[in-house]
């Protein structure tokens, strides 16, 4: 048995339908919102990627050469500390290739320094070289580590 369906019921539920259907395509088209741009790395400064480059070869062969080194650095770096690095730098390997990673933040840099990330490339592996150059354009320091930091959450 069949009851009666009042029209205004029958449109309101084809209205309905025609809502529903309508938007169903709408929805399907959603996308997630787009994941902010990257802020892009600075160009590399060519005189810091020269330091960088001679500083890191240096340091391979247990040599310094304090033209390039501010003061303060020269002087508290002693040939024993030298030699620890040349003895980890140098089965590396011969440097094939940089890539420069950018600047690095730092607070306790002192007024117009700045500090800069460079990944070395050598025959036998790689390393990461971050030098702190003052405001005169010499180094004030340099680190050398085989992994960085990732930052949790």
């Amino acid at each position: 048995m069949r009851y009666p369906v009042p029209k205004s019921f029958r449109s309101f539920v084809i209205s309905l339908l025609v809502v529903a259907l309508a938007g169903a395509p709408a929805l399907a088209r959603r996308h997630a919102p787009p994941t902010p741009s990257p802020t892009p790395v600075p160009p590399a400064n060519p005189g810091v990627t020269m330091l960088a480059r001679r500083e890191f070869v240096l340091r391979q062969a247990g040599q310094i050469d304090g033209r390039f080194l501010t003061p303060q650095f020269r002087a508290n770096m002693t040939q024993r500390q030298v030699e620890q690095v040349s003895e980890e730098l140098g089965p590396l390997g011969a440097l094939t290739g940089m890539q420069y990673l950018g600047p690095v933040s730092d607070p306790d840099l002192p007024a117009g320094a700045h500090a800069y990330l460079y990944k070395m490339i050598c025959t036998n592996g790689s390393i990461y070289e971050q030098i702190f150059v003052d405001g005169h354009g010499k180094i004030a320091g340099e680190l050398f580590r085989d992994t960085l930091a990732t930052p949790t959450p």
